[in-house]
């Protein structure tokens, strides 16, 4: 089997966004965030003329969001909406309160249904250094989905690389995350992760964790929440089989900053404090949206175990351009 394409330099990783970003079909397109401001400024100037012609040139422009353009229009100003515009998005609004009523009648079927979850898939390449130091294929998978006050995330990453003939890497990471909203500021969380990772000198390791958070900043820009708490890490050595349990505390934060309408950035950090280790890990990334289906995606994360088995590095580094499909 032939080695992998090499993406070794940050320009090659700029070049190759630029590519998948060409090289992408863009899906019907939808109200853009600046309609809203313009709404706005319309109303704060009771300029109920240039209101009508903006909503009017909008619903002619984006006729397959009408109702989203109409919903934008009546949460400025109500009253400066036709009657049957009024009533065609509070028909809208009953609608999807009549088939939530409907779903949820089914059960368990409801929570289980995979239509009703947010799921988004990515493929790219990505670099590494440290354990291992080649060019390999990342795949991942994310869901999420919120039930009343609970909210629950679950990610799913492969990394698998070939160099002369020989698997170089293989690592499979899986987090599922679930936090219960028990009050207005603090949440409890639970926060699993299974790390399936052939070359780290372990042959898994499981770690589980329960706390508190409470989001500091939440604002229609950027949002902060930071959580904490005891847990418990099963490891299993590759070379000997041994097993160990050890008792930790874990810290984490998460970021969330939209710099433009299309492009946003996130960073998640995390430090486990367990019985003799230390452990570092941080996740940062920067998307572009191409369009309502697609967005292109460069991600940087870096990890540290002080705790790392006889001839494993202790840091590791993996890079990471992807294009992101929403389903």
């Amino acid at each position: 089997m032939s080695p992998l394409p090499a993406f070794k330099t940050t320009r090659h990783f700029a070049l190759f966004l630029m590519l998948m970003i060409g090289w992408a079909v863009p899906a019907a397109a939808a109200p853009p965030a600046g309609l809203e401001d313009m709404l706005k400024t319309a109303a704060a100037k009771g300029d109920e003329r240039a209101f009508a012609t903006m909503l009017a040139m909008a619903l002619e422009t984006w006729p397959d969001s009408r109702i989203d353009v109409l919903k934008i229009a009546n949460g400025v100003q109500a009253s400066w909406l036709a009657a049957s515009d009024r009533q065609e998005v509070a028909d809208a609004a009953q609608a999807i309160i009549d088939a939530e009523k409907k779903s949820r009648d089914r059960g368990i079927i409801w929570y289980l249904d995979p239509s009703l979850w947010n799921v988004t898939a990515q493929f790219g390449a990505s670099t590494s250094t440290g354990d291992t130091d080649e060019q390999s294929v990342a795949l991942g998978l994310a869901m999420s989905r919120s039930f009343d006050k609970w909210d629950h995330n679950i990610n799913l990453d492969f990394d698998f690389a070939r160099s002369n003939g020989n698997t170089t890497r293989r690592r499979i990471l899986t987090r599922f995350d679930t936090v219960y909203k028990a009050w207005d500021k603090i949440y409890v969380a639970n926060y699993l992760e299974v790390d399936v990772n052939r070359f780290s000198g372990f042959d898994y390791r499981l770690l589980d964790s329960l706390g508190l958070g409470t989001q500091l900043v939440k604002t229609d820009r950027q949002s902060l929440r930071l959580e904490g708490g005891p847990g418990v890490r099963f490891n299993k050595l590759e070379a000997t089989g041994a097993t160990s349990t050890e008792f930790l505390g874990r810290v984490s934060s998460t970021y969330e900053l939209k710099l433009t309408d299309n492009i946003d950035f996130k960073d998640q950090a995390s430090a486990v404090f367990g019985t003799g280790s230390f452990t570092f890990d941080n996740r940062a990334s920067l998307g572009a949206q191409i369009n309502t289906r697609l967005a292109a995606r460069l991600a940087f994360q870096v990890q540290y175990d002080s705790d790392a088995p006889a001839g494993a590095a202790p840091w590791d580094t993996i890079t990471r351009a992807t294009l992101v499909y929403k389903f």
